[in-house]
């Protein structure tokens, strides 16, 4: 199909953009194929005018969790007991994998068309994000790590992280994340705000430096990338920045 969008307020995402009028965007196969002004159009175009709305790139969105929808939380849950209970059974499951579909929908509706996940329920991440491809169903385009890989009592084990006890295990949990085809590894290196009991938790120095080095060895062999969680200089000076 080919589309000409008219009328529109276009925003190119150019540096010091401005707004451009009189221009059409001309698409053919799903893909922009020119903007520029229009006067007599090719019948082969179908028309959209937009009546003045505004139109812009997509967003990009680096720093999603699909196993919430991002809304402020009153107090603090039980996350780790909460996905217990929904990876319980093939039903509850099921409708887990519905939730998290929907919320990379809204993301999309929301103008964002790109998200990079860092941490997230089983493999769920990267089967959407090739269900989508597929053109299954519908969202934003995903650059998925699947879950995190933490430490016992870091920031999500249990939830959307993964808790390493010793090396062996963190790069045990990098193979698995290959098998499950990812984009990048997550690391969680200090507490989080979301799941601390006290003051001072989020920034604490959770996982050690050389469990750090390993992981981001074994994936950089792999061709990946690594991201982290890190709340304090502590954690980006003594591990993160050094390795990844």
């Amino acid at each position: 199909m080919k589309y000409a969008l008219i009328n529109g307020k276009i925003l190119n995402g150019h540096q010091d953009m401005e707004v451009e009028t009189g221009k059409a965007i001309f698409i053919e196969n799903e893909k922009i194929v020119a903007i520029e002004p229009y006067r007599n159009l090719d019948k082969s175009y179908q028309i959209i005018d937009l009546q003045g709305k505004y139109i812009l790139p997509g967003l990009i969105n680096m720093h999603v969790h699909l196993a919430g929808n991002g809304k402020p939380q009153k107090k603090q849950k039980d996350n780790e007991k909460t996905v217990k209970m929904l990876m319980s059974n093939p039903l509850s499951r099921k409708i887990t994998y519905k939730v998290v579909s929907n919320f990379a929908k809204i993301e999309l509706m929301s103008g964002v068309t790109t998200i990079r996940t860092v941490g997230g329920i089983a493999h769920y991440d990267s089967k959407l994000r090739d269900e989508i491809l597929k053109r299954k169903v519908i969202g934003p385009r995903i650059v998925a790590s699947n879950e995190g890989i933490s430490v016992p009592h870091g920031h999500m084990a249990g939830s959307v992280a993964i808790a390493a006890h010793n090396n062996e295990e963190a790069l045990a949990l990098v193979d698995k994340a290959k098998s499950q085809n990812v984009d990048l590894i997550k690391l969680m290196i200090t507490g989080g705000v979301l799941d601390a009991k006290e003051k001072g938790v989020p920034g604490e120095l959770k996982m050690p430096p050389e469990m750090v080095k390993a992981v981001c060895d074994r994936a950089h062999q792999l061709g990946y990338k690594v991201a982290a969680h890190v709340e304090s200089s502590e954690g980006g000076t003594s591990s993160f920045r050094k390795w990844c």
